[in-house]
């Protein structure tokens, strides 16, 4: 069972783990944030966890939202990349064959090289050649995969906002100031040292860049609840 985990996971890429524990980050500093503000304007026990609460379902939903829209209008934009490509190559496959050698001599190899790398790759599949060397496309975004993808960000936004949600709910009125901060910094702690471990960052910087920003943010929302309401 451990090797099938640390199989998936040395597959997983690493730019979908940023993303997903940043959404993780974002909900526990946006509720965080809510209920110390709260706590600072010193509003009433059950007035504050009715807008925690939905200031959690909120901000899933817009997070899932704003992540699903960015999926659909990439895989539009891709869509209709490939689709020009492939009347391109209808129309001029002589005109497309020499562009694509001109990507590989741009990056120093010669020009007969170029042009016979380019005539095999396009033999085996000229317009998935020409969507990776020219724009980076290695494949196409599926519907399936874009509601994934909104779906993985609302539910990570989620995961994270249920920390400071349930220490309103739990923990005893007046030391949730205390265990809101405890959370999300060790919270911030963890997903830090799992996206320098992912991203070949830092750690200790990447640590201390999060939890300062994290905290700051807690901080200063307490001290605008105190002072705007």
């Amino acid at each position: 069972m451990l090797s099938v985990l640390t199989g998936w996971w040395a597959r997983v890429d690493p730019a979908d783990v940023r993303a997903r524990l940043t959404d993780v980050n974002d909900g526990i500093i946006a509720v965080g944030g809510m209920g110390l503000g709260l706590a600072g304007a010193e509003v009433a026990r059950h007035t504050a966890i009715a807008v925690i609460v939905l200031s959690t379902v909120v901000g899933a939903m817009a997070v899932f939202g704003m992540q699903l829209g960015e999926a659909f209008a990439e895989r539009e934009a891709v869509e209709e990349i490939a689709a020009r490509e492939r009347r391109l190559l209808e129309l001029s496959p002589d005109d497309e064959l020499a562009e694509l050698a001109g990507v590989f001599e741009a990056k120093g190899v010669s020009t007969a090289t170029a042009r016979a790398v380019a005539e095999e790759l396009s033999a085996s599949d000229a317009l998935s050649a020409q969507l990776e060397m020219e724009y980076g496309i290695r494949e196409f975004i599926s519907a399936r995969h874009a509601w994934l993808e909104g779906a993985l960000a609302g539910l990570a936004f989620l995961g994270g906002a249920s920390m400071p949600l349930l220490i309103t709910l739990l923990v005893p009125w007046n030391a949730r100031e205390g265990s809101v901060v405890a959370i999300a910094a060790l919270s911030l702690v963890a997903t830090s040292v799992v996206l320098s471990r992912r991203g070949l960052s830092h750690m200790w910087l990447t640590v201390g860049r999060s939890v300062v920003v994290g905290l700051s943010s807690l901080g200063l929302a307490f001290l605008l609840g105190d002072w705007l309401i």
